[in-house]
């Protein structure tokens, strides 16, 4: 929710001479200050999400580079990659810093609240006082109005802060608890690889027909067609540029066999091949939940392929 700039009351002046008519005009000089401190807080809170997004950024960018060197491949505890690592954590003390702005922001919203409340009983108070005319009290009602909608004004500023407040808590939280597993690989010089990336951990869909895929155009097709198929510079920078243009994407990886007489042994040899693809996949960094794997046999084939798709 964006905030937004709060005016001016403005309440037609009714100079009747009474006591009331001069405590409503004290009423509305109260409120037009109350009003300009909290366009002066929705700045703030403007000013520290600008503050607190560049400061994601940069550390978002600071992680995105150590994970590409421990993709490739580095010494275990480089000193580049650890003086990123470091810069990583500065990031997220930054981040802290700006929730701490937050926090003592949101005292001072608090301090407006009551005296946004205090404000209301007084106009509501004055309804009771001896000597007004209908002009007195036709003020005091728009005035009681203005006051209400400050409150609301007020309270949803607050609603706005603790979300953010807690929304960057969490993401500190969970990124301290990745850094610390980043620091793992960044001794051993490369990205941990989870054991269960494989054909059996991934979710598998039923073996399909080359007319399942007829309609869809492969991002990547893999034949192994020799010994040692050098397949992953193309495979990462297809993948890489997918998840440029959909940092969302799903993937289909699609173990293909030959329409052979051995068929059985082609559809395992297929199987294996995709199962190193997925290696492959995980090591670059793509979460295994993100892989559709199936199976299928082609009249085309000539050997065990891999075809992998965009959903």
């Amino acid at each position: 929710m964006s905030t937004q700039q709060i005016g001016l009351t403005r309440i037609a002046a009714n100079n009747s001479g009474t006591f009331v008519n001069q405590k409503a005009s004290q009423f509305t000089s109260e409120l037009d200050q109350l009003r300009g401190t909290l366009t002066l807080r929705n700045g703030e809170l403007d000013q520290i999400r600008s503050t607190t997004a560049g400061n994601a950024g940069n550390y978002h960018g600071l992680v995105g580079s150590i994970k590409s060197r421990l993709q490739v491949g580095t010494t275990p505890g480089n000193p580049q990659v650890m003086n990123q690592w470091r810069s990583a954590q500065d990031q997220l003390d930054r981040i802290e810093d700006d929730i701490s702005d937050m926090n003592q922001l949101t005292a001072q919203v608090a301090a407006d609240s009551a005296m946004s409340a205090y404000l209301l009983d007084s106009v509501r108070a004055a309804f009771g006082l001896s000597g007004a005319v209908d002009d007195d009290h036709r003020q005091l009602r728009r005035l009681e109005d203005e006051v209400n909608q400050t409150t609301v004004t007020i309270q949803r500023l607050l609603g706005e802060l603790n979300e953010d407040m807690g929304r960057q808590q969490e993401f500190v939280a969970k990124e301290r608890e990745k850094l610390v597993e980043l620091a793992r690989d960044i001794n051993v010089g490369q990205l941990y690889v989870a054991p269960q990336a494989s054909m059996a951990g991934s979710p598998m869909i039923p073996t399909g027909t080359p007319a399942d895929f007829s309609e869809r155009r492969p991002l990547v097709v893999i034949r192994f067609d020799r010994q040692d198929v050098t397949y992953e510079p193309a495979l990462y920078q297809a993948i890489s540029r997918a998840l440029d243009r959909r940092p969302d994407a799903v993937f289909d990886l699609v173990a293909v066999s030959p329409g052979s007489s051995k068929r059985n042994l082609s559809t395992s040899a297929a199987k294996r091949n995709a199962e190193k693809v997925l290696q492959s996949l995980s090591r670059m960094g793509l979460p295994s939940e993100r892989v559709m794997l199936s199976a299928m046999s082609s009249a085309s084939a000539r050997s065990s392929e891999v075809h992998i798709y965009i959903r």
